[in-house]
């Protein structure tokens, strides 16, 4: 098959010159200039339009997020007050024995915290769960409480807890039913460009993507979680290995510290936790554990994806990294079982990143997987509780002029798998009329791309690719009008997205 006369994003975008595409057995075999070859099989004239490499989703959790999709979103909900009586309209209206669960509280941003008798007086007794935006804690009502066999002193579940909970919820649900959810989410993703995702749900992952249910075209890779690293191991499943259709093994996935929306990201400083304290996070692994869990990933041939989202838990990350490529003795004379150098080891989120972190992650070679999305939806976040270290905050150029690999997601469901929306922050760093925040921070559309996808437009390489409506805007477009250009590469339509070749998407 050939795509002729397409444009690639080289310099400005409409003065690129034009070439041909030849795909042969699912691989670009040739690049050459428009109508300087002979054409490989079918012919389909592109008529000049943009074609990008295959995006990827580089951080979701792909259940939470199809069925999030499903459930009603309080996003911009400004108390707790507007949030119950959502809550109780939904309750209202809800069929059958399934709880009732609504997405997108930021409580962080309400007047006056939650309350269970607030939930309760407007859901009554239909199990509710209001899950925050970030995906860190939740707010039940009473019957959710019983029908979760819960005790909670406070109005919300924080950290592991929510983690608990929320997956009790989820394996409440028929899971034939979650399956079409994902593929019609996959679907979706697939009209917006995407070629491939990473999938951290919490359960284990691994066996949901061997369920028949699950068959797509889209490229996943699938996470694995402490809790099953003894099964990753029975199962005897490398990063790489295949587990069926074209879902793959991932990374093993640690979560070491909290998030900024539910105030519990682990920094070196105080800030205000939320009660009128000053605190600096939650810590969830320590140093042994999580030495121990590096070595054991190590051993079992897999990566490892640490999410770190605080100053102080991006510094413990990189030491235990540190740690694990010197191999011998770890922190405080423990014996490590030997060194260990895993290509791609990352780090997940990287939010608040001390000056003195970057090189150390640039010389281990640890990538930093970024939601740009992130640096909006927590600006305001940022001034109230982070303003003496704003500028350490949501850190992507200065990574990547390190030499730190970057790659780009969504954290879906936390915003939406569109990974236009992650592109647009990352050039302009703005949306709507808003002041673009820190643009000393934002990279180039060619840098966004190229943090978005796994594949070049080279030849041998996986015919994964994308066919723009329009074209991109220019350099000078950006610098000229910003929230112009965001808009822009926001609305960008896709008119196909091909997998190995295979039109997922559109037309030809």
């Amino acid at each position: 098959m050939r795509l002729a006369n397409a444009r690639l994003l080289v310099g400005s975008p409409s003065d690129s010159p034009l070439v041909d595409l030849d795909i042969v057995d699912g691989e670009i075999e040739r690049v050459s200039p428009a109508g300087s070859t002979a054409s490989a099989g079918q012919r389909h004239d592109l008529e000049g339009a943009t074609v990008v490499p295959g995006l990827w989703d580089e951080h979701t959790h792909l259940g939470q997020w199809a069925r999030h999709r499903t459930r009603p979103s309080v996003l911009d909900a400004e108390s707790a007050e507007d949030v119950a009586a959502s809550a109780g309209a939904a309750a209202g209206a809800h069929t059958g024995a399934d709880p009732l669960v609504l997405v997108g509280m930021r409580d962080a941003l309400w007047p006056a915290p939650p309350t269970r008798e607030l939930l309760d007086a407007a859901t009554g007794a239909t199990p509710t769960l209001i899950v925050s935006s970030d995906v860190h804690c939740s707010w039940p009502n009473s019957a959710m409480l019983a029908r979760l066999g819960l005790r909670l002193d406070g109005p919300l579940l924080r950290e592991d807890a929510a983690f608990d909970a929320l997956q009790a919820v989820e394996g409440m649900l028929d899971a034939d039913t979650l399956d079409r959810h994902v593929v019609d989410a996959l679907a979706s993703a697939a009209a917006r460009g995407v070629a491939g995702v990473v999938d951290l749900e919490f359960d284990d992952a691994v066996g949901a993507w061997l369920r028949p249910g699950r068959a797509t075209p889209t490229r996943v890779e699938v996470g694995i979680y402490q809790k099953d690293l003894e099964l990753a191991a029975d199962r005897g499943l490398r990063t790489g290995d295949r587990i069926a259709g074209t879902a793959h093994v991932g990374r093993l996935k640690v979560i070491t510290d909290g998030s900024l929306g539910t105030r519990t990201a682990w920094t070196t400083h105080p800030y205000d936790d939320g009660a009128g304290r000053a605190g600096v996070g939650v810590r969830n692994v320590d140093d042994a554990d999580l030495d121990r869990l590096l070595a054991r990933a190590g051993q079992l041939g897999l990566g490892a994806a640490v999410h770190a989202i605080g100053d102080a838990a991006v510094s413990a990350a990189i030491d235990a990294f540190e740690r694990a490529a010197r191999g011998g003795a770890g922190k405080g004379g423990r014996e490590l079982p030997g060194a260990r150098a895993m290509a791609g080891d990352r780090i997940e989120h990287a939010q608040l990143v001390a000056a003195a972190d970057i090189p150390r992650m640039a010389r281990l070679g640890l990538v930093a997987s970024v939601q740009p999305e992130h640096a909006l939806d927590d600006r305001e976040l940022t001034a109230s509780l982070w303003s003496d270290r704003a500028g350490d905050a949501f850190r992507i150029r200065s990574l990547l002029d390190a030499g730190v690999p970057v790659v780009l997601g969504s954290d879906a469901p936390v915003t939406p798998l569109d990974p236009w929306r992650a592109i647009a922050t990352a050039v302009t760093r703005t949306r709507g009329d808003e002041q673009p925040w820190q643009p000393e921070e934002a990279i180039s559309i060619e840098q966004a791309i190229a943090a978005s996808a796994r594949t070049r437009i080279a030849a041998g390489e996986p015919a994964d690719l994308v066919v723009l409506a329009d074209a991109l805007p220019s350099a000078d477009d950006v610098a000229r009008d910003p929230n112009g250009s965001a808009e822009r590469l926001r609305a960008t339509a896709v008119t196909a997205t091909l997998i190995a070749g295979e039109l997922v998407h559109g037309s030809l």
